[in-house]
């Protein structure tokens, strides 16, 4: 979403919120009459703008040119701590902590203020953005609605991130307003921040949101809405009392969004392989995804109005990325030669050999980029191009309904919706020979995910989702410490799979207790 005009007229209210960014300890908006502020159209789309906008800094980055420090979560929480990418040759201390599974409470990444900062932005907007129609008649029901069903599914969204990265957490569904109430809270269970919190603002933004419109992409849609509430049931199946009806819960969402338009107006989302972008054009996605019949949610960083989209895995800086693409898939995709994804999404001029530990600085993800090299992206200055970064496209919803089928012993539908995505990227089609069980078909889905939804911020959870952090990572650790002269630890304490609580985050709020193994 792209940082609006009319955030100015917010940021009076933002400014206060966003305060509160080292923890979720809050300071109170006392200073503020946001009864008053509330009273307008104008109100709501400034408002909506600071949301996109807390959200969008805290997934892309803040337009300095760094790659850490505060910003570039999308790719540091959803894939540096995974098998695609490892630390380059200008390695620095939190991703050489995130390629050996040796995280810190002091790695910037480790904090979740941003999100907090997005959840308490929202919740003032719940608050009062039933308010407005009493002051302005242009504050349809349409609109207020549409508006508050953003609110509720950006709420969501934040605190399932927190889920999946931290665990328990601290739950806030209401504005700091007053300052003599207590500003810091003990973690909620994770269990019921999904089942009291998320599920049911998802559900209520469902209800809220107008159906059948033609969405915009940089918002919050119909769509969008059904894709996170299938990833989150998706998730939740991997949980401790989760299972089939999780699974049937994610293929009835799923089946909700193929009603919805796409992009480009079509009737619904789910026609088949036609509902996907083609795969001469599939790069569309990622370059100009307004045009595209695929994307559900994406985010827009414009560089003319946000400074540099300087995310880790993917920028060309003077001092090069600190994140590579990990060897092991680098060359064991590129040996696919029929796979057309491939060339699109990596830089394939690296000279380096398999034994390498460290590949040469040619090694750079062009996912998000309309270049074929990174001597191209370098002539004309990689920092000033615009990225638009995918939270949800409907080649991720097709093979997490594959795999919610697979799940539910429908393997023959499960399998074609395979299809869809592995003869898109130029292979040919699986046969049911080939996957005669779930266990392979599972794998299968698995791989696939990992090579279509290369750099999109997926491949770390789809590995603690289906348990496979442990056999798919522990080799590559070890391997990565060898080469660096350490002694492999791997991910024998499963505990370490969640994240540490900050440092930051611990001092701000007294009340917190730091995850085991931290």
């Amino acid at each position: 979403m792209k940082k609006l005009i009319g955030i100015a007229a917010f940021i009076s209210v933002i400014t206060i919120i966003s305060s509160c960014k080292k923890d979720v300890t809050q300071s109170p908006l006392s200073a503020v009459s946001v009864t008053a502020y509330f009273r307008s159209t104008k109100d709501i789309t400034a408002a909506l703008a600071g949301i996109y906008g807390s959200f969008q800094e805290e997934m892309t980055g803040d337009g300095t040119g760094k790659t850490e420090g505060y910003g570039g979560r999308y790719h540091y929480w959803g894939e540096c701590r995974s098998d695609n990418f490892d630390r380059s040759q200008y390695v620095n201390t939190t991703e050489t902590e995130m390629a050996f599974n040796a995280l810190t409470i002091n790695d910037a990444a480790t904090d979740w203020a941003g999100l907090y900062r997005t959840i308490a932005s929202a919740n003032l907007a719940i608050k009062y953005f039933p308010q407005v129609p009493q002051y302005d008649p242009n504050a349809t029901p349409v609109l207020v609605n549409n508006s508050l069903a953003q609110c509720y599914a950006m709420r969501a969204e934040c605190y399932f991130y927190i889920v999946r990265l931290w665990g328990d957490a601290p739950m806030w569904t209401t504005p700091y307003l007053d300052a003599t109430q207590p500003s810091a809270k003990p973690r909620t269970p994770a269990a019921k921040l999904i089942d009291s919190l998320i599920i049911p603002d998802l559900q209520k933004a469902y209800s809220l949101m107008q159906k059948g419109q033609i969405p915009v992409v940089w918002y919050i849609n119909e769509a969008t809405i059904c894709a996170i509430m299938a990833d989150v049931y998706m998730w939740r199946a991997g949980q401790p009392g989760g299972g089939q009806a999780d699974y049937q819960n994610a293929i009835a969402w799923t089946q909700k969004l193929f009603l919805a338009k796409n992009p480009l107006g079509k009737a619904n989302y789910g026609g088949g392989a036609a509902g996907l972008e083609t795969t001469a054009n599939w790069k569309n996605l990622f370059l100009t995804p307004t045009t595209s019949v695929e994307p559900i949610w994406s985010i827009a960083w414009d560089n003319t109005v946000n400074g540099c989209a300087c995310i880790p895995v993917s920028i060309m800086q003077n001092t090069n990325n600190p994140i590579k693409v990990d060897s092991a898939i680098y060359f064991n995709w590129k040996a696919i030669k029929a796979d057309t994804r491939f060339a699109k999404t990596v830089d394939t001029s690296a000279v380096a050999t398999v034994s390498s530990s460290v590949l040469g600085h040619e090694d750079k993800v062009l996912k998000y980029y309309n270049a074929g090299l990174a001597s191209q992206l370098v002539s004309a200055n990689a920092l000033q191009y615009n990225v638009y970064l995918v939270m949800y496209r409907l080649g991720d919803v097709y093979l997490t309904y594959a795999e919610a089928l697979n799940q539910t012993n429908d393997m023959t539908d499960a399998l074609t919706y395979l299809n869809y995505i592995h003869t898109r990227a130029g292979l040919p089609a699986y046969t049911a020979a080939q996957l005669p069980t779930t266990s392979a078909m599972q794998d299968a889905i698995l791989q696939e995910r990992q090579y279509e939804l290369f750099g999109e911020g997926k491949r770390w959870f789809d590995l603690v989702r289906t348990n496979h952090v442990q056999t798919v990572m522990d080799p590559i650790v070890s391997r990565r410490q060898k080469s660096f002269g350490t002694t492999p630890t791997g991910f024998s304490n499963l505990a370490k799979v969640l994240w540490p609580l900050s440092q930051t985050a611990l001092n701000a709020n007294t009340q917190l207790v730091q995850n085991p193994s931290y």
